[in-house]
């Protein structure tokens, strides 16, 4: 084989490696509507039956919740669960699944900030 043939083999798996890799992050969207929209709703603003149901939950952004919080902090929060009204994650979702979620959360807690501002 040559050294350009090398090369050029070289190359190649490197991409479809990197592709393989960008593919399978979690995607913390999905893995939202999926485990959480149902008391959180779908764009991070609980429905008025689970703000009667479980008192102490906010809008993401509500009072900084979500968008002031940092990634590792929601982490702890999927990971270990909020009192008897939020439930731990920890047996649902993998350690990269609970950052995505958490990313999607900071996102929505800003998305909530602005419409507010």
């Amino acid at each position: 084989m040559t050294t350009r043939n090398l090369l050029v083999a070289v190359t190649l798996v490197s991409v479809v490696l990197a592709g393989r890799a960008t593919a399978q992050q979690p995607n913390g969207q999905s893995i939202f509507r999926e485990e959480c929209k149902q008391c959180h709703g779908i764009n991070g603003v609980p429905a008025a039956r689970d703000r009667v149901k479980y008192k102490k939950i906010k809008a993401f952004g509500q009072d900084g919740f979500g968008s002031t919080l940092s990634v590792d902090s929601i982490v702890k929060i999927l990971r270990k669960g909020i009192d008897k009204d939020m439930k731990s994650f920890a047996d649902k979702l993998e350690e990269p699944e609970m950052r995505a979620v958490a990313a999607y959360v900071k996102e929505l807690g800003e998305k909530f900030k602005a419409k507010k501002a």
